[in-house]
């Protein structure tokens, strides 16, 4: 009686290894079957850097390396690039800060 049960257990054993061995082949052909999709990294279509059209007084702090409280100045007395105040915060066209640039060149005269 244990050689049958035992008989049966290896008979039940083996045909598990054939459907295993059935579904990993198919699974391998299915697999190989298929298009391969490599991760692909998601390139924004804007640029890294956006050109900002628009530049708080902060911004233009830093850009020209000086206080905020010289560009305030500047505004009250009427010097400086032309600004927006738009819903009370004041802002530079970025046109308008490289006309002004431009205009305060100095260029070598020989």
């Amino acid at each position: 009686m244990a050689s049958n049960k035992t008989s049966s257990s290896n008979q039940r054993a083996k045909n598990m290894c054939d459907v295993l061995d059935a579904l990993t082949s198919g699974i391998a052909k299915t697999a190989a079957n298929e298009p391969k999709f490599e991760p692909q990294h998601l390139v924004p279509e804007v640029p890294a850097e956006v050109a900002r059209q628009l530049l708080t007084e902060i911004m233009l702090a830093d850009r020209w390396v000086c206080s905020v409280a010289r560009l305030q100045r500047w505004r009250t007395i009427g010097e400086g690039p032309q600004y927006l105040k738009i819903v009370g915060k004041v802002l530079y066209r970025l046109k308008d800060i490289e006309a002004y640039e431009e205009a305060c060149l100095i260029r070598k005269v020989l």
